[in-house]
């Protein structure tokens, strides 16, 4: 069995790059790129050579994470499962939400997400709770 790292903090990108090569390490992946394309989060790409391939992770700093199978997942994501890698890392920390595939891809209602500036859901209309999330919008959507 695995060690456990006890509260691992995610907090920063280099947190979350920290926690990825742990996931990667668990789950017999191995880390390659990583990048911002966008302020509203970042993505590590971690190539595994059985039938998963390359399965990106993205991490917001409001504390969101999600895969994609896109090696460049630049919007609207094609967001993915991975059960493995999704149970790591719900496993490593406290610090962020593990997003199902079917949670990001539900419609975006606004009123569920009342903290979200309303000017700027209201300019770019999310479609899917995973495009405000995982978004290129030039004005941060959190306002934080």
């Amino acid at each position: 069995m695995a060690e456990a790292v006890p509260g691992l903090a995610v907090t920063t990108p280099k947190e979350f790059l920290t926690c990825c090569f742990e996931a990667a390490r668990r789950t017999d992946g191995e880390v390659g790129n990583w990048w911002q394309p966008f302020d509203t989060y970042h993505v590590v790409a971690i190539t595994y050579r059985d039938q998963r391939g390359t399965i990106a992770v993205l991490w917001a700093e409001m504390g969101d994470l999600a895969l994609s199978r896109s090696p460049e997942p630049l919007p609207p994501v094609e967001f993915v499962d991975d059960v493995a890698l999704m149970g790591v890392f719900a496993g490593l920390s406290s610090h962020y939400r593990v997003w199902r595939k079917d949670e990001l891809e539900r419609p975006f209602d606004p009123a569920l997400w009342p903290h979200l500036d309303p000017d700027v859901v209201r300019h770019y209309r999310p479609q899917r709770v995973g495009d405000a999330l995982f978004n290129h919008w030039e004005t941060q959507l959190f306002g934080c």
